[in-house]
């Protein structure tokens, strides 16, 4: 009785370890990444420009909203990351004092990059 027990408990717990490593999440996968680089029309990287991603969601009655997913300061590199988005079609908007620039990202690999000029 005792072995068949074991025999059993055994046979659950190397099914559950079988299944979990098989199916690590059943829900959304947030690990998408997008790097983005902001240049300025000589092609020099700008340092301190503020990058918003958004996305815009077209509505039956208000036409469009956008919804705001973060916003951050390039490094000394012109670089910044985003981390733990979802993938889609994303609006990204580039400003420094006296420059912008706007594009779009679309996140479907878990690293993205992308190129935003400011004029």
């Amino acid at each position: 009785m005792i072995k068949k027990i074991f025999k059993t408990a055994v046979i659950l717990i190397a099914s559950s370890i079988f299944i979990i490593l098989l199916f690590p999440s059943c829900g959304p996968d947030s690990t998408y990444e997008a790097v983005i680089h902001v240049v300025d029309t000589a092609g020099n990287l700008v340092q301190g420009a503020t990058v918003t991603l958004s996305k815009i969601y077209r509505t039956q009655y208000n036409g469009v909203n956008t919804h705001v997913i973060d916003t951050q300061i390039t490094d000394a590199s012109g670089t910044t990351t985003f981390i733990n988005l979802m993938t889609g079609m994303l609006n990204i908007t580039a400003k420094t004092t006296t420059k912008s620039g706007k594009g779009e990202i679309n996140i479907q690999t878990r690293y993205t990059e992308q190129t935003i000029n400011v004029y």
